[in-house]
């Protein structure tokens, strides 16, 4: 059975600010290896064999020339590259990547990735997606539980529960971002998995369980494909149809209603979604000064970074502005963000 790759790239990246910007957000930017997230994450499902099919990218229309730069430059062919006209979150995604899988790739399973995730293992990883088809196949909704290296407050976790198929387990709850001592719990309890946002799905039972739990989705959804138009290389969706969709993640609309979820647990592929500084590892660079430091990390686009007698900070300069954070804060820098909003600083953001 063929899988469908269906690369999501819309996030934001915000607490990756500065560097990561609207007009460049943190897909695009080399956080974890000499290519892009945005690159590793297509070759890495470009690369299944005969498994795969050559991906679908569903995009912000303000990052199509980016993608076509980007995927010229690591001589990717995909089969087709979808814009959306205004942010609508993963459900209307979703919606959009099953409708047109079960047109354009019938009877293929649908495998929904975000482009901002690193994965250390890619053929662990391509294996372990190639594992939920027997559940996904039945009709179950299938999402990927990481498995948690340290009680991390920064993910939601997935509980799960009896065995529906090889590998494949029913999903008890899905738990919000806890407090530390409730992430100590799950570590110490077993059978909780980081949230990676990762599924696969036939899509007819994606469609069929729009059908009944948010048809508003679905619809718009189907006519914002319909009445796409050709935009250079790339099709973009109805502007109208696709602004009438409700603004919700799949796990919300989806996941947590129906009674088809499943997990792939303890996934084990060198997974993170770098979503925030504190994710991002390698050492500073060379023309950076650092004397009588320590764990500090240094990122800049241009100007050097001088660091005297200090630890545990991240420090981010760009041309425009520059970041200076405790470790420990990194998934704080999304205020400062917020901040910028309320100042009307476009300029930054």
């Amino acid at each position: 059975m063929k899988i469908q790759p269906v690369i999501m790239s819309g996030g934001s990246g915000a607490r990756l600010w500065p560097l990561s910007r609207r007009a460049r957000p943190k897909q695009f930017l080399s956080l974890a290896t000499q290519r892009t997230l945005f690159q590793d994450t297509v070759l890495r499902l470009s690369d299944g064999g005969d498994k795969f099919s050559a991906p679908l990218i569903i995009a912000g229309k303000d990052h199509a020339s980016l993608i076509e730069e980007q995927l010229v430059k690591i001589g990717v062919s995909v089969a087709d590259i979808i814009l959306e006209p205004c942010a609508r979150n993963t459900a209307a995604v979703a919606a959009v990547a099953a409708l047109w899988t079960a047109k354009n790739n019938p009877g293929a399973l649908t495998f929904l990735s975000p482009a901002d995730h690193h994965i250390a293992d890619n053929k662990k990883f391509r294996n372990a997606v190639i594992s939920g088809a027997e559940a996904a196949a039945k009709g179950f909704i299938v999402t990927f539980g990481i498995k948690p290296a340290h009680p991390h407050t920064g993910y939601g976790y997935i509980q799960s529960g009896d065995k529906v198929a090889t590998g494949a387990f029913r999903i008890d709850a899905f738990k919000e971002k806890p407090d530390a001592e409730t992430a100590r719990y799950y570590l110490s309890e077993g059978g909780y998995f980081w949230n990676g946002g990762l599924f696969l799905f036939s899509a007819e039972a994606m469609i069929e369980e729009f059908a009944r739990l948010n048809p508003e989705i679905l619809t718009a959804a189907k006519n914002a494909l319909d009445y796409a138009k050709a935009a250079g290389k790339a099709r973009l969706l109805d502007e109208d149809a696709f602004a009438a969709c409700p603004s919700i993640s799949v796990d919300y609309a989806i996941m947590e209603k129906t009674a088809n979820a499943a997990v792939i647990p303890d996934v084990d592929a060198g997974w993170s979604d770098i979503g925030s500084w504190s994710e991002v590892t390698g050492d500073a660079d060379a023309a950076h000064l650092i004397h009588d430091s320590r764990n500090v990390l240094i990122r800049s686009d241009g100007p050097v970074v001088g660091a005297v007698g200090v630890e545990n900070l991240i420090i981010v300069a760009t041309g425009d502005a520059v970041l200076v954070a405790r470790r420990d804060q990194a998934q704080e820098v999304r205020a400062l963000v917020e901040e910028l909003k309320k100042r009307g600083r476009e300029d930054l953001l």
